[in-house]
Parts: C-alpha cells; sequence; structure tokens
C-alpha cells in the first residue's frame, strides 16, 4: 500500500468523509502541539490547509493527507518526531516516486477509537535505534519506518 494511487483506490469515496471529522485550524483543539515545532512547520501548514491540490497528486486525497498533517501538529506527535530524529520530510514530504510514502501520506485517514493516527516508538537494536510508527486499528496492526526520501521529495506547501 505504499502508492498514492493505492491509496485512492483503498480508501474509494470514504476520504472527503473521512477529511470532516479531523480537520480543524492549527491551534483550536485545546493542546495545540505547535510549540517546539520550528515556525517555519506551523506556517507551512497553515499555507498548506489553504492550498488547492497539486497536479500531481490524486485531488481526493489532498483533503485527507492535508488532515494527516494537522493531526500530526495539532497532537504533539511532529514535534516528538522531530525531537527523536524524524525529519520533516519523513513526517509531511510528498514525492513523484509513489513507492516512497511520509507518515501522513502513510496514515489515510485511519484513526482508533481514541482519534489517535499512529503512536511514535524506537528500538534500540545493539547500537542503533530503529524509529518507526505503528497504528493499530481494531485486530491489525500497521507499522511505518522512515525511508530515506527520494531526491524528488519536497514539502507539500512549497509546491505549486
Amino acid at each position: 500500500m505504499g502508492k498514492w494511487s493505492d491509496l485512492a483506490r483503498e480508501m474509494g469515496d470514504c476520504a472527503n468523509s473521512a477529511n470532516s471529522a479531523v480537520r480543524p485550524p492549527i491551534g483550536t483543539n485545546g493542546t495545540n502541539g505547535t510549540g517546539s515545532l520550528p515556525a517555519t512547520i506551523v506556517m507551512g501548514v497553515r499555507r498548506l490547509q489553504a492550498m488547492k491540490p497539486p497536479r500531481s497528486l490524486p485531488a481526493r486525497l489532498w483533503p485527507v493527507f492535508v488532515a494527516d498533517v494537522v493531526w500530526l501538529v495539532e497532537y504533539g506527535v511532529a514535534a516528538d518526531a522531530l525531537e527523536q530524529g524524524w525529519t520533516p520530510l519523513d513526517l509531511f514530504g510528498v514525492s513523484a516516486d509513489e513507492q516512497w510514502q511520509c507518515l501522513a501520506a502513510w496514515i489515510g485517514g485511519r484513526r482508533d477509537e481514541f482519534n489517535r493516527a499512529c503512536i511514535l516508538l524506537r528500538e534500540m537494536r545493539g547500537d542503533r535505534t530503529i524509529l518507526y510508527a505503528t497504528q493499530s486499528i481494531s485486530n491489525k496492526r500497521r507499522w511505518h519506518y522512515p525511508d530515506p526520501a527520494p531526491s524528488d521529495a519536497r514539502l507539500p506547501w512549497t509546491m505549486n
């Protein structure tokens, strides 16, 4: 399920309904997880909320992607991830290479019963620390490991 086009097929017509439940403007859920984020990311996400879908991405997935980006920021997950060593591209990046996904694209509008999209985890293997996110929905567990972004990956708010 690494491709945007696969996600579009998987989600079908539920993309718009998934977005309607989780699209608050940044700073409105009471937790305001933006405190420790760089100002460039906060401003970028605000710009992203007003942007039209880039031509290179499926238009009906764009609102879901934006809602997931906002969730990552609002609930403090983005700030925690950056502190742990994730990069902005790992969290929010968009690429023409459909085999690669950032965390926000991987979420795909999914939430558990507590409105969690994912939980960040770290595993120590010898002298290495492996970062990943997990998403638990009913009895099915999904995992996302940040892969190196391809050279064409960009932050979505920098796209035209």
